[in-house]
């Protein structure tokens, strides 16, 4: 699911020249850049509870990262209003393809948190949204 979420992105021309990777860069992050976060967090459910092979239906909070940082002297509005701008364009993406993979029922964006500062000296702006993106999947022998 990952992996077919980050290629979708990947995909759409409005996240040109944006850093989509699997997990935050440990060298050369890019000023524009999204990733996926720590900590998911799944419920597990099986339909039917009878002897045999079973489907199994998993719901979980994937986390995701979307971030601006601006070291060119422009404001913190200019960090929001791009950040903001790939936010729509990562919740476009689910909304267009909701299934992702064929395991996946839905994906969805679940809600997010903002964070703003200045960085380094003050000189500079970040703009972060921590995404999650709630997933209904069924599990299959």
């Amino acid at each position: 699911m990952k992996r077919a979420l980050l290629d979708a992105l990947a995909a759409r021309p409005g996240l040109s020249g944006v850093q989509v990777s699997y997990e935050m860069p440990q060298r050369a992050l890019a000023g524009e850049a999204m990733w996926f976060g720590e900590d998911t967090e799944t419920e597990t459910g099986i339909p039917v509870m009878k002897a045999g092979t079973k489907h199994v239906d998993e719901t979980y909070a994937l986390p995701f990262v979307v971030q601006v940082l601006l070291t060119d002297g422009r404001d913190a509005e200019a960090a929001d209003l791009r950040a903001a701008a790939l936010l729509v364009e990562f919740q476009q993406a689910l909304a267009e393809n909701p299934r992702i993979t064929p395991a996946i029922q839905w994906a969805e964006l679940g809600g997010w948190s903002h964070h703003v500062g200045p960085i380094g000296d003050g000189s500079s702006r970040g703009s972060r949204f921590d995404v999650l993106v709630r997933v209904r999947a069924r599990l299959s022998p």
